[in-house]
């Protein structure tokens, strides 16, 4: 059932205001005279960008990637989840309060790995609980050290995660945490945002729901903006990594 109310006599009304009749046709694109933006690494397959993705984040956003496979992810995810979630000050401290840990809902992430397995009594796991409402889930996730998400696409040039809005997978995994943890398989690494752009273009012609909100992260929060002096962590996490599950 549509979620568009009205949707045709609001448009008619429109119309009418302008003293013309609706126009139900599609627009027809203008033929561009460079398709340069569909060029770039077309002729590259999924292990060449791969390399391309992981070579930028590693040296030029101060992100993390590693490349792993089904069979090792619980192995890849406990050990990056061990980096983050130990400090000095919670090793010198004579309580020591659990590090937390939030994963996506996503049905492809959970089916991936158990997220029980990474539960230990010095490291909590907690999955996005829809069931809970907003409010607790985002409690979680601004205790939390580690958000583990599930990526729709990768974008190799510029080294991006892309994720979709969705009930089982909330924003604030990703944007609330000290750490960020996306796992993308390398199935779904594209060359830039023209292909990311082009897959959401194709859903709304087919009539698939379209996310509500898209998210392009490229590596950990930063900015530029005073003197060209590159600070992390400003907006949100100061670290991230990038999972490449290599046999998917």
């Amino acid at each position: 059932m549509s979620q568009i109310i009205n949707r045709d006599s609001f448009l008619d009304n429109i119309a009418a205001k302008l003293g013309r009749e609706r126009n139900t046709t599609a627009v027809e694109r203008p033929a561009l005279s460079t398709r340069r933006h569909l060029e770039v690494m077309a002729d590259f397959d999924q292990d060449q960008l791969k390399t391309v993705l992981v070579d930028y984040a590693n040296t030029a956003l101060g992100a993390q990637a590693v490349v792993t496979t089904k069979d090792s992810l619980s192995l890849t995810l406990r050990e990056i989840c061990d980096s983050y979630c130990h400090s000095d000050a919670e090793e010198n401290s004579s309580i020591k309060a659990p590090a937390e840990t939030l994963v996506s809902a996503d049905p492809r992430l959970l089916a991936l790995f158990d997220p029980e397995a990474l539960d230990t009594p010095e490291h909590v796991v907690h999955v996005w609980n829809t069931d809970l409402g907003v409010g607790p889930n985002i409690e979680i996730a601004e205790r939390a050290k580690v958000g583990i998400v599930y990526a729709e696409q990768a974008l190799a040039e510029s080294g991006t995660m892309v994720l979709y809005s969705q009930v089982a997978q909330g924003r604030a995994i990703s944007l609330l945490p000290e750490a960020s943890v996306f796992v993308v398989p390398k199935s779904a690494l594209v060359a830039r945002l023209t292909q990311a752009t082009a897959k959401l273009h194709e859903m709304a012609k087919q009539g698939q729901r379209v996310p509500s909100c898209v998210n392009f992260i490229s590596g950990p929060s930063s900015t530029a903006d005073i003197e060209l002096i590159k600070v992390v962590g400003v907006h949100g996490p100061i670290y991230a990594t990038y999972v490449i599950i290599d046999d998917l």
